[in-house]
């Protein structure tokens, strides 16, 4: 069945009106900041076992019946990597699923070798995506009969893939794993990343000469201020090397400026006079009001709690051997970290650990755990 375009309240209210009598339904998102300065929802793809539809927010000033879908408890709404998915329509909306299955944590859970959609989909149903659309513009109009294809085959073979994933999740005994992995996608919320110093972010900042960062410092409000104007992404109005190559030479005319290594001419000479003029204003700001990037502040963990992590990490790395899952999979070196720094004497004390879960603990084994957490002495 060719998947519907739905443009008008009508038809989104019919829609959700069909899908709420759904059990589970698939649901992904296109956004588009690879293009536009300001992100946001641009599509939204939703399959049932019968139908996919595509979901115009563009057209749609009131996306409310989605949202009331979303948050139906007994619909089981099927994410391929739910996480962003889940933060731009908290960010967007206020949207918020109830009921969450995700089947790239159950494909990383199932040991899979590869977990990215496409790799899933030819995989188990032959089905090829084509990747040339994977940076598609989702904000322009109209979409292409390629994209709606595309974006279709998001969601269409989602609900057979969960099925599949659930089936084997439970004939290997870790179903338990996921849906504590899901519970936890359930209260994912947008968290907006700081704007202030966001120039400081960038790949080499830190270490440039303080006049340097200065300049980089006005280079950056510039593209900002720029990209915004455009509504384009900053790094398709100047890559962020360009930037750094600038903010080293500090070049005085655009004869220093088309000198510049790292800055291609073209932009040089169709942005000459802003990027001179953003070097001046950063000679002319005065450093002592530029932030000193912070460095050195992490306590460096002492050698015993370093003898700690290394014994957690070999019984990591043995039990996912064990259970043929990648190490960061059964559990990440944060989640180790923790445990290293808690040192806890005790199960109740290991389960206190917010970055861990239940089903961690049970997989690598607690006894386990708390002897590698342990002193030498303590542990014999």
């Amino acid at each position: 069945m060719e998947p519907q375009l739905v443009t008008d309240p009508i038809a989104l209210r019919d829609l959700t009106a069909r899908l709420s009598r759904a059990a589970r339904i698939a649901l992904d998102t296109e956004a588009a900041s690879f293009h536009r300065y300001t992100d946001r929802v641009y599509l939204v793809q939703v399959s049932s076992d019968h139908e996919t539809a595509l979901i115009d927010p563009l057209t749609l000033p009131d996306l409310s019946p989605l949202g009331e879908l979303l948050a139906n408890e007994r619909l089981e709404v099927v994410f391929h990597d739910a996480d962003y998915d889940l933060r731009v329509l908290d960010r967007d909306y206020g949207f918020r699923a109830r009921h969450v299955f995700d089947t790239r944590i159950a494909a990383q859970l199932l040991g899979e070798p590869a977990v990215g959609l496409a790799a899933l989909l030819e995989k188990h149903f032959g089905v090829v995506l084509d990747k040339k659309l994977q940076r598609a513009d989702w904000s322009a109009r109209p979409l292409t009969p390629e994209m709606i294809a595309y974006a279709a085959a998001d969601t269409m073979y989602l609900p057979k893939l969960r099925d599949q994933m659930a089936d084997r999740l439970k004939a290997a005994g870790r179903i338990a794993w996921a849906e504590e992995e899901f519970r936890h996608l359930e209260a994912v919320r947008w968290t907006g990343s700081p704007t202030e110093d966001s120039w400081l972010r960038l790949k080499g900042a830190k270490v440039l000469p303080r006049r340097s960062q200065a300049v980089l410092r006005a280079l950056h409000q510039w593209r900002e201020q720029t990209a915004r104007a455009l509504d384009r992404a900053p790094f398709r109005v100047v890559q962020n090397e360009a930037l750094l190559a600038v903010a080293r030479a500090v070049p005085r005319g655009q004869v220093e400026l088309l000198a510049v290594r790292g800055l291609p001419p073209s932009l040089a000479r169709r942005y000459g006079a802003q990027l001179l003029a953003a070097v001046e204003m950063g000679l002319a700001d005065p450093l002592d009001g530029l932030p000193v990037p912070p460095r050195g502040s992490r306590v460096r963990p002492d050698a015993a709690q370093e003898a700690r992590l290394e014994r957690l990490k070999a019984l990591r790395n043995q039990r996912a051997s064990d259970l043929g899952l990648e190490p960061g999979v059964l559990c990440p070196n944060g989640a180790l970290q923790a445990v290293a720094r808690v040192a806890p004497p005790t199960v109740a004390e290991l389960e206190g650990i917010e970055e861990l879960r239940r089903w961690q603990i049970a997989a690598l084994g607690p006894a386990a755990i708390l002897a590698a957490a342990a002193e030498p002495a303590a542990a014999q």
